[in-house]
């Protein structure tokens, strides 16, 4: 059995662990490059919004001492090396964040530094008056044809868009999508996920892929 994931994984990620011991193949590849986008904010702000840790990381320039930070997810505010005053706890499901983040923040004004290939899933709940809109880092596909597999994670519409630049889903692969916006560009393309989660951490990768070496 072979797995492919749409990221480089840490050597203590529990998917690594599994594969180990259970003797399978893992190719974790990211498909996708990044690059900072030299823009500055030209509206005032109180709240600047995080849609991922690589948005803080490309973003953080912006935050000031007078403004509050806010985060999709728990596991970005994690990632960040500030104070947070808000976070979402909905991950994967970026319609319900938004109405969330939109009840907290009111008639405050947000900045949002994002991809240049951002599907705007939060800051569109807004209106144009009240938000201003940052391109800080550009998502650049980075397509390489990978070598069949049996189950594919997909991580992000981006690099489902990359995959499928060089490559084809074998007829009996199973797929993976982590979060709504990816399980949506898959189905775009045609492929249904076997599984579409909101977020990984409750993953039992033992018995997933133990079920599906041994049926």
């Amino acid at each position: 059995m072979r797995v492919f994931y749409s990221s480089e994984l840490a050597p203590t990620h529990p998917l690594v662990h599994v594969c180990t011991t259970l003797g399978v193949e893992l190719i974790d590849q990211s498909l996708i490059t990044f690059e900072a986008i030299p823009n500055k904010p030209s509206l005032p702000y109180d709240v600047v919004f995080f849609s991922s840790p690589r948005a803080y990381e490309f973003g953080k320039h912006v935050i000031t001492p007078d403004t509050k930070i806010a985060c999709i997810s728990k596991g970005t505010a994690a990632f960040c090396d500030a104070q947070i005053a808000w976070h979402g706890n909905t991950p994967g499901n970026p319609n319900q964040t938004a109405q969330d983040f939109k009840a907290w923040a009111g008639k405050k004004r947000i900045l949002f530094p994002v991809s240049d290939r951002s599907l705007g899933s939060i800051s569109q709940v807004f209106p144009d008056d009240q938000i201003e809109v940052l391109s800080v880092y550009s998502t650049r596909l980075s397509p390489r044809v990978i070598t069949p597999c049996d189950l594919y994670v997909f991580t992000s519409p981006s690099n489902v868009a990359s995959y499928l630049k060089l490559n084809q889903l074998p007829p009996h692969a199973k797929v993976i999508a982590w979060g709504l916006s990816t399980e949506h560009a898959l189905k775009a393309q045609g492929i249904n996920p076997v599984y579409s989660r909101n977020t990984e951490e409750s993953m039992d990768w033992s018995s997933l892929l133990a079920s599906w070496l041994n049926p």
